[in-house]
């Protein structure tokens, strides 16, 4: 019994990758798993419903004019940070603040 499964999944398994592609970006990893989020761009979403001793600061919570300013031209500015919020359907307006981290990655934070 456990043998027949084996073969079945291990068939299943040759047909996917054997199949054209839907499009040139396509494998088997992405049809399964998806598409991985651009490397060095973390997204962290910001509730409403965040105390004050949630891990996400004060200044990301509750963002200055300035800041999400900033925000606003840094997406204007940055294709890849543009492509990566389309790609996870995250308006523009939706952005609170972008931080650089230490590494030269973004993270943006987004309600």
């Amino acid at each position: 019994m456990l043998k027949s499964i084996s073969l079945a999944i291990v068939a299943a398994t040759l047909s996917l990758s054997a199949a054209a592609p839907a499009g040139a970006t396509e494998t088997l990893a992405t049809i399964l798993f998806g598409h991985p989020s651009e490397r060095g761009i973390a997204v962290i979403f910001v509730r409403s419903s965040y105390h004050n001793d949630d891990n996400v600061p004060v200044i990301y919570r509750r963002p200055s004019a300035e800041m999400r300013a900033r925000a606003q031209s840094e997406i204007a500015s940055n294709p890849v940070i543009r492509a990566s919020l389309e790609r996870r359907k995250i308006q523009p307006h939706n952005v609170l603040a972008i931080q650089t981290a230490l590494n030269g990655g973004k993270v943006i934070y987004a309600r």
